[in-house]
């Protein structure tokens, strides 16, 4: 997987939604956003094999499996908020960003992601309202909060 390629799009909606990641868990997601073809009208089993998140995020830490393990942990347990409007009434929908992980135990091999199908309006096959990035534009940023601030700067481009 080389990371200069890939592009992160995501919906103008999600990018404006409410939620709090840690630095590490906004790279994973991100990098498991830039992994959706433009032509897929269904979410995948996207992997990612675990060498190439050490790689791609330039990781030193000799503990990374555990960390990842918590890292997944953690993210199955965040609740995003999108705003929407509906039938001229404002709502939110909640739900969690990723639906589940895979992974090898000993730490070898692939992670594998599946995103919640209710996410679909906002990752796949977007048309307008939407967000396009180089991956390796974040890579550097050194907090989730600055990923953000610059999602949410880029969508006004």
């Amino acid at each position: 997987m080389n990371s200069t390629l890939l592009k992160v799009k995501k919906s103008h909606e999600l990018v404006s939604a409410r939620y709090s990641f840690s630095l590490m868990e906004m790279r994973l997601f991100t990098l498991i956003v830039s992994l959706i073809n433009d032509r897929d009208e269904d979410f995948q089993v996207y992997r990612i094999p675990i060498k190439d998140i050490i790689a791609a995020f330039n990781i030193k830490s000799k503990t990374i499996y555990a960390e990842i393990n918590q890292m997944t942990t953690s993210m199955l347990k965040k609740i995003i908020t999108i705003p929407i409007r509906e039938d001229n009434k404002d709502k939110e929908i909640k739900t969690a960003l990723v639906s589940s992980f895979k992974y090898s135990v000993d730490g070898k091999g692939v992670l594998e992601a599946t995103f919640h199908p209710v996410l679909k309006p906002y990752l796949l096959q977007l048309k307008s309202r939407f967000l396009l990035y180089d991956l390796k534009n974040i890579l550097k940023i050194s907090s989730g909060n600055s990923i953000r601030m610059y999602e949410l700067l880029k969508s006004y481009e």
